[in-house]
């Protein structure tokens, strides 16, 4: 969904300054509260958690998500934590770790915003397609934005909703090994062949070993983890190699 910069005459930030919207915008976001299941008081931010910064550049007085992304994000990963700790009360900190690592992963956030289809509320600039990494972003920005407007506990219950059922399937292992799959995906998609996995060493007594592990693409060393065990420490090399490699092409833009 586009807009014109002239449909826009003042922002707000993380401030509650009024904001103008056009009538069909607004009846969009509105749309949209009613799959959250909740409306905002200030409407500016909602529509400040999906505007990207391409349409931000082109639009005067638009302001883009990123700010509202940043708190999301950490809004995201608390209110996870929290609930996986009263969730697996037995697990300890790397289980914890990886079930967190999958439900906060820009795949996760991409395909759960898709429930809202809030790809359709985003706010592009002319010559930028949608991807799902925008999209992530865009979701965390809402969070963000719900925290501001209405609240920690209006936040935790969306979260919870939406996250919880998930935590479940990721605890059962149907979706654990999403690193490695995303990273073959990757690399066969880009002709670099399979992901090589070795162990590079193994520390710590027999009952409790800890392995490290690195995974070469194309025979370079792209990622390395550790776990306690050998497809724990796969996993998080895995997901290094993917956070380099997503890095590498972004900055290369």
């Amino acid at each position: 969904m586009l807009h014109t910069g002239t449909e826009y005459s003042s922002s707000t930030a993380m401030t509650g300054n009024p904001y103008t919207l056009p009538p069909k915008r607004t009846k969009d976001l509105d749309q949209l509260c009613d799959r959250l299941g909740f409306h905002f008081g200030r409407m500016g931010l909602l529509n400040e958690a999906l505007t990207h910064s391409s349409f931000a550049s082109e639009t005067p007085g638009a302001k883009d998500y990123e700010r509202l992304e940043f708190f999301g994000d950490a809004i995201l990963k608390f209110v996870i934590s929290e609930y996986l700790l009263e969730r697996f009360p037995d697990y300890d900190e790397g289980q914890l770790t990886e079930i967190r690592s999958v439900l906060v992963s820009d795949k996760t956030l991409a395909e759960l915003a898709d429930k809202l289809n809030l790809s359709k509320y985003i706010l592009l600039g002319r010559q930028v397609q949608m991807r799902p990494s925008i999209v992530a972003q865009s979701f965390e920005a809402l969070l963000g934005a719900v925290y501001t407007d209405l609240g920690l506990i209006q936040v935790q219950n969306l979260i919870v909703r939406m996250f919880g059922n998930l935590a479940t399937n990721v605890d059962r292992d149907e979706i654990k090994d999403n690193f490695k799959a995303e990273l073959q995906e990757y690399t066969q998609a880009r002709a670099q062949g399979v992901p090589i996995y070795t162990v590079s060493q193994v520390d710590g007594p027999a009952h409790d070993p800890l392995f490290s592990v690195s995974v070469a693409i194309s025979g370079q060393v792209i990622g390395q983890g550790e776990g306690k065990s050998k497809k724990a420490a796969e996993q998080c090399a895995a997901k290094a190699a993917l956070e380099a490699l997503t890095k590498d092409k972004s900055a290369s833009k």
